[in-house]
């Protein structure tokens, strides 16, 4: 297994240990489905996403997008196709979306902060001037996770509108981007999290 792949499997463990000792919303004779499920999405989501941001090269090596121990794993394609499957599954369980993404929520950051470091071991996410961007991103996701210890109320929508914000900031010094006019589909993506994130904020204050 390369490093890259340890790094993963060790965010996969953190994140299904802290799901199966504080579940409270799943019903625990779902709870492998949903969490295993989850995960599988998940990872399709971000190979998608990881595979499209470089297309020039996947294009003319197909085999390649199915070999993830090089890396090619978008965060943000994982995280949409992961809610998308909490959605439907909440809808079918009918249990409250929010409630599970809340409840989720406070352990995102550590598993990315710590997945950025199989970023480091396959000598990506850089910036101009050789910046460490997985470096920065995984301090301020710790950082991130240590305020989600204080907080009990509207995780899915601060961790929206926190991961938006400074992944919106860093891609100005990232190189490896996707350029969309005058923005990268990143910073789009950030821009939409955030928008969400305040928009989920509002609703659950409306609702309260």
């Amino acid at each position: 297994m390369s490093l890259y792949g340890l790094v993963l499997g060790i965010c996969f463990i953190i994140g299904i240990n802290y799901f199966y000792s504080q579940n409270i919303i799943v019903p625990k004779n779902k709870e492998n489905l949903f969490i295993f499920s989850t995960l599988i999405w998940g990872i399709i989501g971000a190979r998608i996403y990881g595979v499209v941001a470089v297309w020039s090269y996947f294009s003319t090596n197909p085999l390649q997008i199915l070999n993830l121990r090089t890396g090619g794993l978008g965060i943000y394609g994982g995280i949409f196709v992961s809610v998308f499957y909490i959605y439907i599954f909440s809808k079918k369980n009918k249990l409250s979306f929010l409630k599970i993404t809340n409840s989720l929520a406070p352990i995102i950051p550590l598993c990315q902060s710590i997945g950025r470091f199989g970023n480091f071991f396959n000598h990506e996410i850089y910036g101009i001037n050789n910046q460490p961007i997985w470096f920065y991103e995984s301090v301020l996701l710790f950082i991130l996770f240590l305020i989600f210890k204080k907080i009990k109320n509207h995780q899915t929508g601060i961790y929206l509108i926190y991961y938006g914000i400074i992944r919106f900031l860093l891609e100005f010094i990232r190189i490896d981007t996707i350029p969309i006019l005058y923005l990268s589909l990143a910073q789009i993506l950030s821009l939409l999290f955030i928008i969400i994130g305040l928009i989920i904020i509002r609703y659950e204050n409306t609702r309260h």
